[in-house]
């Protein structure tokens, strides 16, 4: 049997706003068909689909310091320019033995990691 992991569910404050950042900075889509505004948001990408939702207790979403989102792209620095675009100067940039990446955070504190793998010769896009 083979699996895939297909979603991952967030956890967030404010619905509505966290989409607007992973679609604005991050390019995911909504699936119309399958959020419930407003409180539940189903966004689509090429590797792994992002729920958004608010949390079942009032107190508000907590969370993870140890939840890492990774977005794979071609181009580093046509990222930093679009980040920069969109007025996110608040994010740290390393470079690897196996490429480069930008590290920052979302409206709600999880960690995202925006990377590309370099080699001699191009980019792998694994």
């Amino acid at each position: 049997m083979r699996t895939k992991l297909a979603t991952i569910n967030l956890q967030v404050a404010d619905p509505q706003r966290s989409r607007r950042f992973y679609e604005d900075v991050l390019g995911m889509v909504e699936d119309a068909r399958r959020s419930h505004p407003p409180s539940f948001v189903y966004l689509r990408s090429d590797g792994c689909d992002l729920t958004l939702a608010t949390p079942p207790e009032s107190s508000g979403a907590q969370p993870s310091r140890t939840i890492e989102l990774g977005f794979l792209v071609d181009d580093i620095e046509a990222m930093k320019s679009h980040l920069s675009a969109r007025g996110i100067r608040d994010h740290r940039e390393e470079s690897m033995g196996w490429g480069r990446a930008l590290e920052l955070r979302d409206e709600d504190g999880y960690r995202i990691v925006i990377y590309s793998f370099e080699r001699a010769g191009g980019v792998d896009r694994r």
